[in-house]
Formats: C-alpha cells, structure tokens, sequence
C-alpha cells in the first residue's frame, strides 16, 4: 500500500511515516491554523500540500493535480483581518457585514488577475495559469509550479554579477512588452513578483491590481511597494500606463546592481538625492546607469516611453541620454519655439493687424457672472461623482477665465422641471443649465447653439457630425451618451456568448437582476456601476446585435443667458466641458454612469474599465431618437 507525500508528491510505502524524498513527516499540521490541512482535496481533484508562502491578501499552496499527474501551485483569496476559517476546512468567512464589500471588491480583482495572466498561455518569461476556481465564499487560481526562489529571496544571500542582471531585466522587458501591448499595466513590478527558476527560466508572477478598499467610505486606494512605485501610483487620478512599469523595472535594476534599495518616489520628490549606479559601482557602464536613471526618471515624461525603447538602451542599440541633457534640450526647444513664435507673431501683427485684433478679442472674455443648474438623480454615490466632477471643472474654467464668477446649483429630479419652468416664467433662466430630461417646448427661448458646436473639431467626437439630425432646432448640446448592454449574470448562466440578438432578449425587473435572482438584464452602459457593485465577479457584458442600435444622449445642455457676455461665456464654458480634461473629469475620475462623446476619453475609458475593452467597435451602428 502506498501514499503520496504532501509536500513533494513523491509516492512510498505506507508502512513509513517519513517520506523517503523529501523527509516529511506524514500528519504534519499546517504552520497556521487558518491554512487548509495538507491533504484536503479541492473539488475532487486537487490535493493541497504544505504551504508556500502567505501575505496580507492571499496563501499560495503546493497541490497535486490528480487528472493531469502533475504538481501545480494554487493561491487562494484570503485577505487577512477580513476573514477566518473554521481550521480543518475550506471554508472563509468574513468577520463582520460591513466587510462584505472590501471582501467581495478584493475578491473581483482577484479574479481579474487570473483572467489576465490566462491571456498569455505559456509565455516563457510569465507564469501559466490554467484556470480558477470560485468555491467556499472565495476563489483559487490554478497555476503551474515554479521551482526556485523569488529574486528577493536570492538577493539577501548573494549578488548578481552585471551580466547575469541584464538577463533578468531582458526577460521581464520581454514579458512586459507582451502585455502592455494588449492594454494591460502590471504595476506591482518588483524582486517579489520576478521568479528564478532551478531550470533557469526567468518569470514575471502575481498580475493582482493591488487595489483594495480599505473603507467602504473611501475611495480605492493603491498596494504598491515603496522604493519600487513611481509618483503617480501614489496619487488616486494620475494616469498610469507603461512609464508606471518602466519606472518599476529601473528600480528593480537598481537594486540588482548596486545592493541598494532605491527611496521612495514621494521622498525623491521633495529631496531628490538618488545617486546614478556608476557613482556606486564604477564597473557599471555609464549607458546602463543612464538607462536607469531615465527609467527611475520622477517625471514620466522623461521616462522611456515603451519597454522597446528601455530594451535599446539595455542592448547598447542606442545611448540612453542623461535626464539632465533631456531637460536641457527641451528648454533649448522651448527657447527656439517662442523666438519663432515672436517671429511670425510680429510679421502677423504687420501685415494682418485687423485680423490678430479680433482673434485676440475672440480669445477673451469681458466680465460676466454664470449660474448654472444640473440634476441629481437621488443615487447619492452618482450625484456625489456628478457633484464633485462639475466642481472641478468649473474651477479649472474659472482658472483660465479669472473674470468669469460661476454659481452652482444642483437640484434633485423630482424638483428640477418644476423649478426650471418657475424660471424660465419669471424671466430668471439659468445661464447655463442641463436639459436631459426637459421636454422641447419648455426650451423655446434658449440660445442656438450651432454656433458652439462649430467652434470644436467633430470629429474629434462621437456623433456630433450628425448633430442636426439629432438636434434640428440646435438649443440643446450632449456631452456624454449611454448604450445598451445586456448583463449576465455568470453563476446562473454558465453559457459562454459573446453578444446576444435583440430578438432573443428578455427583460427581468432591474431589481431581480441585482439580488442575483435573474440570468439577464438589459439596460445600457449607466447601470455599469451598481452591476459592478451588486454582482462583483459574477457579471459579464454582452452587446446587442442589431442593425441599428438606439443609444440615449446624456448630460445634455442648453444656454439661457440673455445678456451677450453671460452669453459667449456660457458658450466657451460649454466649449470647454468637451475638452480631454473635462470630460476625463466626468466619465473617469469621477464614475457619473454615462460615457464620453470625446473619442480620445472614451479610449481611455476601456483602459480604465477592461469589461469594454472592444465593446464600441460597432458604434458606427449607433443611432439615437430624433424626437428632442
């Protein structure tokens, strides 16, 4: 009679209690009580074996695969302080209700990680994951077994000569590259998640977001490793992208070559003191302690811009050139731009006077004061977004304009029509105010607005080249838009599809829907957030097929201002909420349900929100109803 061991999987007579391979003692009881027992067997197939390592949100287990005959690693959601498990069992429970949402926000971008790393199947530099499991209020992630230690560990006992660095760096410039270019940003790059194999093989580990609540009344906050994150990880609004990796990866090399920690980005930025490698270790090459210096680079800027263009300077294809020239020749270029600029500026203002005047009178705005109202919904986390990013906005205006003074109004829905009609009656229209769901009569007296639709780009926007077809009277301009979409709910409608025919949709009551109590629900892109929140991790988002897709404008606005200076500031105001800034407020920093018409923003959004990654590639089958 035989038994596997629960540490190697190695197989030996029964008759001994220590494995003959390994030296394990067969029974040995987990380290801690909260570990699942060595042993136990998850969903018929996988044995668990003896800890790998544990942190703050997950434990990582040695496991026989019983169909495949293989040793796998599978690394389980379990966020410390959040949970408990009775000990000899699978399952987690979360201490106290009002955990539930920390828990379950964790346990989606738990599940994300697995979806990405799945995306790049075998890839040599990045550790395979062959599927997950949800199970016992939690979640498993299947992954292959790497044997070996993580660059960290290695570190504490020995160095890495500057060669062999190279090679690790290369292999995680490899792995990065592969998945930056389907959108994807690690953001957690560092000695921890970069794996040494035995067999020499060199992988990138742990694709978790490293975003988590701390408080349910919070904004989401940001796990990042000190010395290792750039500035703008630190900051909830800043946009990261490859740069935020890149910075991540010189740091790392920094590391490899010098014995040294780099400090944290925040402290590097109030006190800079962060010494080139070369100035450490003289055997460094000055290109490769260019290269990292440009890497670590506090402006993101400066940094290279893809990990092709760090790889170059690695493989000494081109000379990484010193921050310090970098800004040099960026002030020099600056220098020559305006002396030009004053060139043709003066030859301009000789020959075209008349025309530089009235460009120049165009460009200001004589004093005036705006009110504006908007509407709240009554869903106080989409109005405190709305709220928030209208007030960033016009701020932003006001700094621009500092003669222009602005008084905002927000007025719940159920009062907003009522108030509005009181003034348009008593001659008190709002200067600037919303319109979405105003009926057309009541708008009889506002400004035509054709004209500040002509003083933007349309194609730079969705929809707005055929705006007089929606809009033929031209009182009423949109901003944002919302689409259908038809929610599953994935654990009672296990088929996989990819989009559903309009023919063969039903309509269940929303709240059915978000009580997990339906399959599917359709509705459009504004309930993206409360599924997300109701159905954390069990949703997906499927388009409808259609010959034309009717979608809703939003956020749409009209000018009631009479006077001619409230009036062109009204008009540049409106001008102004169109703008990359504006609507980057509205639809990304601040999450008001609807999506943007700017097309450079609504790109960024499916950055932001992978679930529509590649959801808008039919929008040109978009319509919308003419009746406004």
């Amino acid at each position: 009679m035989t038994v596997r061991c629960t540490n190697c999987f190695s197989v030996y007579e029964r008759e001994y209690e220590i494995c003959p391979d390994c030296g394990f003692v067969r029974g040995t009881a987990a380290a801690e009580t909260f570990h699942i027992s060595p042993g136990a067997i998850l969903r018929g197939r996988f044995v668990i074996g003896m800890v790998l390592g544990y942190g703050g949100f997950c434990i990582i287990y040695k496991a026989w695969d019983k169909i495949l005959q293989t040793i796998v690693a599978i690394k389980e959601y379990y966020p410390s302080g959040i949970v408990n498990r009775v000990p000899g069992t699978f399952n987690v429970a979360v201490y106290a209700k009002k955990r539930e949402m920390e828990f379950n926000y964790g346990l989606s971008r738990f599940i994300d990680e697995a979806k990405n790393m799945a995306k790049f199947g075998t890839h040599s530099n990045i550790v395979n994951v062959y599927g997950y499991i949800e199970e016992n209020h939690t979640a498993y992630i299947i992954m292959e077994y790497l044997d070996g230690v993580t660059l960290n560990e290695f570190l504490k006992n020995r160095r890495l000569d500057i060669q062999t660095s190279h090679q690790v760096i290369l292999s995680i410039c490899n792995a990065l590259k592969t998945i930056h270019a389907v959108g994807i940003i690690h953001r957690d790059i560092s000695p921890d998640n970069i794996f040494l194999c035995y067999d020499n093989r060199i992988k990138l580990i742990d694709f978790g977001t490293a975003r988590f609540t701390l408080d349910g009344e919070k904004p989401l906050t940001v796990i990042l490793k000190p010395g290792y994150a750039p500035p703008e990880q630190y900051e909830r609004i800043n946009l990261q992208g490859p740069w935020t990796d890149i910075y991540a990866l010189g740091a790392t090399f920094y590391l490899m070559l010098t014995g040294i920690k780099p400090d944290e980005s925040t402290n590097r930025k109030v006190d800079d003191t962060l010494l080139p490698p070369s100035a450490i270790n003289p055997n460094i090459p000055e290109n490769t302690s260019n290269t990292i210096m440009r890497a670590m680079a506090l402006d993101k800027h400066l940094r290279f811009e893809t990990v092709e263009e760090f790889e170059k300077c690695l493989y000494n294809e081109i000379n990484a050139v010193p921050i310090k020239k970098i800004i040099t020749r960026r002030k020099r270029r600056r220098l020559a731009t305006v002396l030009s600029s004053a060139v043709v500026v003066i030859i301009a203002i000789t020959v075209f006077v008349y025309f530089f005047n009235e460009q120049r009178l165009e460009e200001t705005l004589e004093d005036a004061k705006l009110l504006i109202w908007f509407e709240l919904t009554g869903d106080d986390t989409l109005d405190k977004a709305k709220t928030e990013a209208y007030a960033a906005i016009f701020d932003a205006f006001c700094e621009s304009y500092e003669n222009i003074e602005i008084e905002v109004e927000a007025i719940m829905k159920d009062e907003y029509a009522i108030r509005l009609q009181s003034a348009i009656g008593s001659g008190a229209i709002p200067s600037l105010f919303e319109t979405t769901d105003i009926e057309p009569p009541m708008l009889n007296n506002t400004a035509d607005l054709r004209y500040v639709l002509g003083s933007v780009d349309a194609s730079e926007y969705h929809f707005l080249d055929n705006y007089a077809t929606y809009f033929p009277i031209g009182n009423q301009l949109p901003i944002g838009f919302s689409a259908p979409v038809v929610y599953i709910n994935t654990t009672l409608l296990e088929t996989d599809v990819d989009s559903v025919e309009e023919s063969s949709i039903y309509t269940a009551l929303r709240e059915q829907f978000l009580d997990g109590e339906a399959e599917m629900l359709l509705s459009d892109t504004m309930d993206f957030f409360t599924v997300q929140e109701a159905l954390p991790a069990r949703y997906k988002l499927l388009q409808v097929e259609a010959d034309d897709i009717l979608c809703t404008f939003k956020d749409i606005w009209s000018i009631g201002a009479s006077d001619a200076n409230e009036r062109r500031a009204a008009e540049r105001l409106l001008v102004f909420m169109l703008s990359d800034n504006a609507q980057d407020h509205l639809y990304i920093r601040n999450s008001t349900g609807a999506l943007p018409l700017n097309k450079t923003v609504l790109g960024t959004f499916m950055e932001v929100h992978m679930d529509f990654n590649g959801f808008f590639d039919n929008i040109e089958s978009y319509v919308f109803s003419t009746t406004k």
